[in-house]
């Protein structure tokens, strides 16, 4: 058993705000009445005039993120965006508010998701690659290990694969993450506890960073005052190879509920773990778990469990024949060198990234880093899209969280894919920053 931490945030997290607490005038702010009031005010005082990394025909970007270890899962998310620049780059470029269409050159590098490795990879990106912009930044550790870089060179870190809330942060305005708060989420799969079992007992096995960290605070900002009752949390490392200690101890509670705050291949363990111990808890899962993953658990684990999501369900082929936007995707995505070897679901998230990139610069009101940054931060996307219907996509300087709804499914073994149920529970415009505390 690992115990719960009382420190406030993790060591890389620590050094980052250390860090850019330091960094150049236009990154890191202590005055963030600009930032409410619609111009960022934190563009002032930036090392260069924001246009490294373009010239008149293309424009450079990186990407840092698990290509190798434990976490190389989700390295789809590069095919689909190097699949969106062809399409794009096919068509010219994309097209900035200058009036010149600009192709996408896409420099990345594997971090093996070590905190420090993304850090090393992001400052090369910046210095030495010299990128304009970082995009789909992954993890929750490695974008705050990287926020001292980005601060210091004032260079846009656009849609971070991470709900980390810390990225909501508005002393580090040049970071937006992509994903629903963790937070958020967090909040919302609580309310659903208390108020469709509002005496339940609940294990949870939690991951022990940021991540974990903020998913529990909100889940236990929902319940608190009601009749529900977390028995027992047992918490794991990303890096630790199994989890079947931490289950057998929660399952040894014969709690209502079982909380899997875990991801990855983790989370497919804790599942099977679960199933083989006997113990038959209704299953809550943060969305950390994609279908395509939970279709590889053994037979009768995982069946009916409960996740929020706020992306349609493609392993669903209804909703693949209904989606024209999924349909261009997979056909340029089959004319991308080395996608053959992944599975499209998990590379699709790259294909939004890269499409909400291209919308961002084309309503930046300038072609630089600044230009591009504020737009980012006042996103209101109408464009096409693998969200849920219902579900914004927007931004506002006051409230950078890109996603702030979600819907429930259930998992149905038997069809291979999630039925929703309930209607789309979106707060946008409801969210403020609030740092994790656990």
């Amino acid at each position: 058993m690992h115990p719960r931490p009382k420190i406030m945030l993790m060591a890389a997290a620590l050094g980052a705000v250390g860090l850019a607490a330091g960094a150049c005038g236009g990154g890191a702010v202590n005055d963030t009445s600009g930032a409410a009031a619609g111009g960022s005010g934190l563009t002032r005082n930036c090392p260069d005039n924001g246009t490294t990394g373009l010239t008149d025909t293309t424009i450079k970007l990186g990407l840092s993120q698990p290509l190798s270890g434990p976490y190389v899962s989700v390295g789809g998310q590069l095919y689909g965006m190097q699949a969106y620049f062809g399409y794009i780059n096919s068509q010219g470029g994309i097209k900035g508010p200058d009036g010149k269409r600009r192709k996408v050159e896409l420099v990345y590098k594997d971090d093996a998701y070590t905190a420090t490795k993304a850090k090393a990879n992001v400052d090369q990106l910046i210095n030495r690659d010299k990128v304009f912009a970082l995009l789909g930044q992954f993890g929750t550790a490695g974008n705050l290990a990287a926020r001292p870089v980005i601060a210091q060179q004032c260079v846009p870190s656009l849609f971070a694969t991470t709900g980390a809330p810390e990225l909501a942060n508005p002393k580090y305005p040049w970071a937006i993450a992509g994903s629903i708060s963790y937070m958020v989420e967090g909040r919302i799969l609580g309310k659903y506890v208390r108020d469709t079992t509002p005496n339940a007992t609940v294990a949870v096995l939690e991951q022990d960073d940021d991540l974990g960290k903020a998913y529990r605070q909100g889940f236990d900002q929902a319940i608190a005052g009601s009749g529900v009752k977390v028995v027992k949390t047992e918490t794991f490392e990303a890096s630790d190879p199994d989890v079947k200690n931490q289950i057998t101890t929660l399952a040894a509670t014969k709690a209502d509920l079982y909380f899997n705050i875990s991801s990855g291949l983790t989370g497919l363990q804790a599942l099977n773990h679960v199933h083989e111990s006997g113990w038959k808890p209704q299953v809550i899962q943060v969305s950390q778990l994609p279908t395509p993953l939970l279709n590889k658990l053994q037979p009768g684990a995982g069946d009916k469990l409960i996740l929020g999501t706020t992306g349609q369900d493609f392993t669903n082929p209804e909703v693949v024949r209904n989606s024209a936007e999924y349909q261009l995707y997979l056909q340029w995505l089959r004319r991308t060198p080395g996608a053959d070897k992944i599975d499209p679901i998990s590379a699709s998230l790259g294909w939004t990234q890269g499409r909400l990139f291209d919308w961002t610069v084309q309503h930046a009101k300038s072609m630089d880093r600044a230009g591009v940054m504020e737009s980012a931060r006042n996103l209101d996307y109408t464009g096409p899209t693998f969200t849920l219907p219902g579900i914004k996509i927007r931004t506002t300087p006051g409230d950078p969280h890109l996603l702030e709804g979600l819907r429930f499914h259930r998992f149905d073994r038997g069809k291979g894919h999630l039925v929703p149920f309930g209607e789309v529970i979106d707060i946008d415009g409801q969210v403020k920053y609030e740092a994790v505390t656990g």
